[in-house]
């Protein structure tokens, strides 16, 4: 159409997931458009134990990326584990 003229603008800023948006647009003008605000997704719950005591074996607690809703025990060593001991020349297992 004859006299209008179109800006060509960037809007820089961040988009919070209470729906709103905040920036600085340059140069001055105004904005036409839709905005579509992702749906926000909720991490997954961790579901494993949250109870471990020492072993000989690596043990791993499957939490990546999980939600963890309860603290994680990690228990003393049993009374019952041996002492290993080694001072260069020998080994002592008490």
């Amino acid at each position: 159409m004859e006299g209008e003229m179109t800006v060509q603008a960037q809007l820089i800023g961040t988009l919070s997931p209470i729906e709103t948006i905040t920036g600085e647009l340059s140069p001055v003008g105004s904005i036409e458009g839709e905005l579509t605000i992702p749906k926000i997704i909720e991490p997954e719950t961790y579901r494993g134990i949250h109870e471990v005591t020492p072993s000989g074996e690596t043990q791993i607690l499957m939490t990546a990326e999980k939600v963890v809703k309860e603290n994680i025990v990690i228990n003393p060593i049993p009374s019952n584990y041996g002492l290993i001991t080694w001072n260069g020349s020998t080994l002592t297992v008490s």
